[in-house]
């Protein structure tokens, strides 16, 4: 039986472990992201990079009203893709929440006497 981590062939690598160090690396020299649905922190993670990330879709996985929403989002932000069975490249605003959130925060702490 083939192992699903060759899949891809020689042109692909596989964090099989919990490695922070080896994951963020992933995500810096990686040309293509193929992230697993059932994590948000992950996706958005691959989403920052600004590099096409496909979401791959695993079939017992019964998506919430939150996640189906999540996932429409940044499709049609132009981030995500499903993975089927091919990969193209594309391109997209990287997102900058830090950036665009700060101000968002600030004001309400104004607002509210906080600052």
């Amino acid at each position: 039986m083939k192992s699903s981590f060759n899949t891809f062939n020689a042109d692909h690598h596989v964090v099989k472990t919990v490695d922070k160090k080896a994951y963020l690396s992933a995500l810096a020299i990686s040309n293509y992201l193929v992230v697993t649905c059932d994590s948000t922190s992950m996706i958005s993670e691959a989403a920052m990079t600004g590099k096409p990330v496909y979401i791959a879709m695993m079939k017992s996985f019964k998506p919430t009203g939150r996640f189906k929403k999540f996932y429409s989002q940044l499709r049609d932000l132009g981030i995500t893709r499903e993975l089927e069975d091919r990969v193209e490249s594309w391109s997209y605003n990287k997102l900058n929440e830090v950036t665009r959130i700060a101000p968002i925060v600030r004001a309400k702490m104004k607002k509210n006497g906080i600052i």
